[in-house]
């Protein structure tokens, strides 16, 4: 065997291994060992497709037992049949009928995935790669999109404990280091990580984009950018300078007189960011994907429904200044760091955020001071619909659809 690669686990985490391993699509088998454990991680192409350990609780047996897919009196007993006999305790499970064919292959997915996962805590120990070492002929593989093997596996490290040792400073910011149109065709998320994957650009501190998110003790949506972090889809970088931002419009509203027909003084000129989403073609995400992650994680695409193509509309002085809705989120407020701001002391810091949904867009108020409002009623959440207005203190937009592929 050539050992190709060799070092400590006490400087290099198991998910930046695997992704170096990844990006030089390299082939053969990790092993990794401390005082009470040996692990193996076969590697096809950069991307891990079977591991075996040492730990007794990491075998099929125990997993099953975990899982409540196999009593302990019929593990003991299969085992039994193994220590006398000789064959795979899969094989004797299958033909005892405890499971089927098929969930056996299913079975061994997740314990692969299991035995990976159990790497990513690893805090010691040394690794050595050597290359192309296959894995063993009877080994059932796991094919599956590295990225969506580290999420899962960081998304199962509880950092709530800790989280003033990894976030010591909640003004930095995050900014988004991958395509997003890519992620939306490979990545498996759950809606939450969605949702603040799209509040990352760069400007907003950690603690905006908790606010954004609608978190209450600001937990849950570190525990997430933690997992974004992780998974390489994000950096955590200085705030930027607080000067007006240059990708923000800026809405100056009109005087709220109480009529709605009345006549509107000119406004002053509104500087507007357009950003065009590039085409790109659907890549395929690998077919145990749906084994091993969360239920609750769904491809992007998988739950956009029709496409829509729509934009917000500022009326002032008989003229109409366009805001395309051409990215996944946005958001409006008073705060520098909105995507739509808008100079209105009635208007919160951040006060509603516009999220591209299966329905088209939703409106969803962030708590602000002096709601929402749409159609004229004060809303939390709504879906909108071509003619909607929406009202923030005294600025006043129409919602329009262009296209829908519906």
């Amino acid at each position: 065997m050539e050992k190709s690669l060799e070092g400590d686990l006490a400087s290099v985490e198991v998910p930046d291994l695997l992704t170096f391993l990844h990006q030089g699509q390299r082939s053969g088998v990790l092993a990794m060992e401390r005082a009470d454990q040996e692990t193996k991680l076969y590697l096809r192409g950069g991307s891990p497709v079977y591991a075996a350990s040492t730990r007794d609780d990491l075998r099929l047996g125990a997993l099953l037992v975990r899982l409540g897919r196999l009593g302990q009196g019929a593990l003991d007993e299969a085992l039994g049949q193994q220590q006398a006999a000789g064959p795979r305790l899969g094989q004797i499970l299958v033909a005892s009928q405890h499971i089927t064919e098929a969930e056996l292959g299913s079975f061994l997915k997740v314990q692969v995935s299991e035995v990976i996962f159990e790497t990513f805590g690893w805090e010691d120990g040394w690794f050595s790669f050597y290359e192309k070492v296959p894995p063993p002929h009877t080994a059932v593989t796991l094919e599956m999109a590295l990225q969506n093997l580290l999420i899962e596996g960081v998304r199962r490290i509880d950092v709530r404990p800790r989280l003033a040792e990894v976030f010591p400073d909640l003004a930095l910011a995050v900014e988004m280091v991958v395509n997003p149109d890519r992620v939306k065709h490979i990545a498996t998320l759950t809606p939450e990580e969605w949702n603040v994957l799209f509040l990352l650009d760069g400007r907003r501190s950690l603690s905006e984009i908790c606010r954004l998110a609608g978190d209450v003790d600001e937990a849950s949506t570190l525990q997430i950018l933690h997992v974004l972090l992780r998974a390489r889809f994000a950096i955590v970088v200085e705030a930027p300078p607080a000067t007006p931002s240059q990708a923000a419009p800026v809405i100056i509203p009109v005087p709220d007189t109480g009529d709605p027909f009345a006549p509107r003084p000119a406004s002053t000129p509104v500087r507007v960011s357009v950003e065009f989403p590039t085409g790109m073609r659907s890549a395929k995400v690998a077919d145990d994907t749906k084994e091993i992650v969360t239920p609750k994680a769904v491809q992007y695409l998988a739950n956009t429904g029709n496409v829509t193509v729509s934009r917000l509309v500022l009326v002032a002085d008989g003229k109409e200044t366009s805001f395309p809705l051409s990215r996944d989120a946005y958001t409006l407020g008073r705060h520098r760091n909105n995507d739509i701001v808008i100079s209105d002391p009635k208007v919160s810091s951040f006060h509603a955020r516009i999220d591209r949904s299966a329905e088209g867009f939703t409106l969803n108020d962030l708590k602000s001071r002096n709601g929402t409002f749409l159609n004229g009623k004060r809303i939390e959440t709504g879906v909108l619909k071509t003619g909607d207005e929406v009202r923030l203190g005294t600025a006043r937009l129409l919602y329009k659809i262009d296209y829908t592929s519906g």
